[in-house]
């Protein structure tokens, strides 16, 4: 068992092809190198690990090196870390304990873990087994900005989600191209000021996470009067099957919120950002967008989007199923909530922690199967 390097990479890809699929998005070498280098000084000494058994590749347990911003009797540390991201071993291995040995392997050299969107049926049992807190489904806002189109998407359950009145926070939001020195500072005056767990969302990260990505182009709409910023980026609507259309529907997801006010993150009100947040929904909509969505661990969030025109999932949830499909471009499956796994220091109250969807790799291209739910 050692730490993968980049003499590995022909191997690695053998095994990501061989266990989880010949058109895995990791087998882009491109994006393998992105993700798992991550960033921070843990990027420098944390590799995902391998197993060997006889020379051959048998196992893969990725880690995704990071900082994490976690608090204290001692006030607010800087820690490295990691978040857990694709676990494999080959079948004829399984059963023996291996897989158990390659995580302790992982949480030896992390004082600080994390995970997201993490299988209920097998990992999620082995973390809750060594230690980790879980979140079993972050919270989910929604808003329609097309509601007709929405309807004819997605059926008329799709009604049942409030429309919000657009133009009445001013011009759209604009984009713009970010300075990864002002977004870390905001993040510092504000999540990182009133002691939110979280990845430590210095200029390196924004550089790292959301300039550099090779699998998403991601939007910055950063607010000129101060009260804030956010990420998100469009996805683009595939017609469904048989259908014709022009092509230029699409979806917002919101990635990133970060509002400026320290008092916003202890669940004050912010009319200024939830205008500006309102405003880069118009822009959206402008765009040929039918509908936004935000994944959070924390609800801090809430009273903020419902002004800005979202709804939370939890309260349209009939039998478990959302009124809009957590994976827009799906077949008719409602796909599975996004978990959230912590193992730190010290316990968090989740409430009190900033994770959300591009935590771990839940933000990446992905593969589905023909019932519309997530392969690899």
């Amino acid at each position: 068992m050692r730490p993968y390097s980049d003499k590995d990479w022909e191997s690695v890809l053998i095994f990501i092809r061989s266990q989880w699929g010949m058109d895995h998005p990791m087998a882009d070498r491109r994006l393998f190198d992105w993700q798992f280098r991550g960033f921070g000084q843990a990027a420098r000494a944390v590799r995902p690990i391998l197993l060997f058994l006889e020379g051959q590749l048998a196992g893969f347990r990725g880690i995704i090196p990071g900082l994490y911003q976690v608090p204290s009797a001692r006030g607010m540390q800087v820690l490295p870390g990691g978040s857990l991201a694709m676990w494999m071993l080959r079948e004829d291995c399984r059963g023996k304990g291996l897989g158990r040995l390659m995580h302790k392997a992982a949480e030896e050299r992390l004082p600080v873990i994390t995970g997201a969107g993490s299988n209920p049926s097998t990992s999620v049992p082995i973390y809750l087994q060594n230690g980790f807190q879980l979140l079993e489904s972050m919270h989910r806002y929604l808003a329609v900005l097309d509601p007709e189109e929405c309807a004819g998407r997605y059926g008329k359950r799709a009604s049942e989600i409030p429309p919000r009145l657009s133009g009445k926070a001013g011009d759209p939001a604009l984009p713009a191209a970010a300075r990864e020195e002002e977004l870390a500072r905001i993040w510092e005056g504000s999540a990182f000021e009133v002691g939110f767990f979280s990845l430590y969302r210095n200029a390196e990260f924004w550089r790292w996470r959301i300039l550099e990505s090779p699998g998403f182009r991601y939007e910055t709409f950063v607010d000129p009067d101060g009260s804030g910023f956010l990420v998100a980026r469009e996805e683009r609507l595939l017609e469904p099957a048989g259908k014709t259309g022009d092509g230029h529907r699409s979806v917002l997801r919101l990635i990133d919120l970060v509002p400026a006010r320290p008092s916003t993150w202890l669940g004050s009100e912010d009319p200024p950002f939830a205008r500006f947040v309102g405003r880069c929904l118009d822009w959206a909509f402008g765009r040929g967008c039918i509908a936004a969505d935000f994944h959070c661990s924390s609800g801090i969030f809430r009273p903020l989007l419902e002004k800005a025109g979202f709804t939370g999932e939890r309260e349209l949830l009939r039998g478990g199923v959302p009124p809009l499909p957590r994976l827009f471009n799906g077949g008719p499956a409602p796909g599975r909530s996004i978990n959230a796994l912590v193992k730190a220091p010290v316990p968090v109250s989740f409430e009190k922690t900033c994770m959300v969807k591009s935590d771990n790799d839940m933000d990446r291209p992905r593969r589905l199967d023909e019932n519309g739910e997530v392969l690899y």
